[in-house]
């Protein structure tokens, strides 16, 4: 026999051509291998996902040591793992925007509550409208947040020579995939309970990405509890600074380029009126 995609001579035997490295397809066409080849070529859910999933809360070492020595068959590749975790975020924010429009108003709520009077009209309205732009491009601000992730991963272990920063991409590829999969779906599957969403996103961005971070940076790196604890705190130092830059540049932005300024005057005399 021979292969139908390069047309080199096979052994009856064979399941892949070992020229093209095409699989050879004996059956005919089903509605499951339809499925199965729809999955994996645009989203690789076979098995190796539920096998990458499992091994990054088991044995994350594996996975991400595996993948920059080149294993690259037993568990997902990187990228195709945190496109999942994008293309989850982009559910969420559909079925938000189309069915379950009051998902995220719980935090609303608790944002009217500590903010009485005329200034909280504001600050609700300014949330409101950075929400917006958090769901429309939140795609890109996720493929924005690893390079920056992995910059700060790699002065942390600036003294480790094991990964270089190519690897620390690789490395956070992984472990901020695996967290955001995690949160989306219970996004998902809760999206109907504004409330469990608020305590998903405010417990699960603090305790799930610090804790799961903590872990798994702990087994990658073999690090003993001391040396976890220095690191993180040098972590978090150096994503607060750059946390406070990105802050006074939008800031900025607000005041420079839109009607923020403008507004916030407006807002700060009708809370002066309101308190006289």
């Amino acid at each position: 026999m021979e292969c139908k995609n390069c047309l080199d001579q096979l052994r009856t035997d064979y399941s892949y051509c070992p020229g093209c490295g095409a699989k050879v397809i004996r059956k005919r066409i089903t509605m499951k291998n339809l499925w199965f080849d729809f999955t994996e070529r645009f989203f690789n859910l076979d098995n190796t996902f539920i096998r990458t999933f499992v091994s990054l809360f088991t044995q994350p070492k594996d996975v991400v040591l595996g993948y920059i020595n080149g294993t690259r068959k037993k568990y997902m590749n990187p990228i195709s793992y945190f496109m999942i975790a994008v293309t989850l975020g982009g559910l969420f924010f559909f079925l938000q925007n189309k069915f379950f429009p009051n998902a995220m108003s719980y935090q609303f709520e608790l944002l009217e509550e500590q903010q009485k009077g005329p200034s909280g009209i504001f600050v609700t309205d300014s949330v409101l409208k950075w929400q917006k732009i958090l769901a429309e491009y939140q795609s890109i601000f996720y493929m924005l947040m690893i390079p920056i992730i992995s910059l700060i991963s790699r002065l942390v272990f600036i003294n480790r020579k094991e990964l270089n920063l190519s690897e620390h991409l690789v490395l956070n590829l992984y472990g901020y995939s695996q967290i955001s999969i995690v949160i989306n779906v219970l996004y998902i599957l809760l999206i109907w309970n504004s409330k469990a969403i608020y305590y998903i996103g405010f417990y699960g961005g603090i305790l799930g990405y610090i804790g799961y971070y903590s872990y798994y940076l702990k087994q990658i790196f073999s690090l003993s509890f001391k040396q976890l604890l220095l690191k993180i705190l040098f972590f978090l130092a150096i994503g607060l600074i750059l946390y406070i830059a990105i802050v006074i540049l939008v800031a900025i932005y607000l005041f420079a380029f839109t009607d923020t300024f403008k507004n916030l005057s407006q807002t700060a005399s009708l809370a002066m009126n309101w308190a006289s």
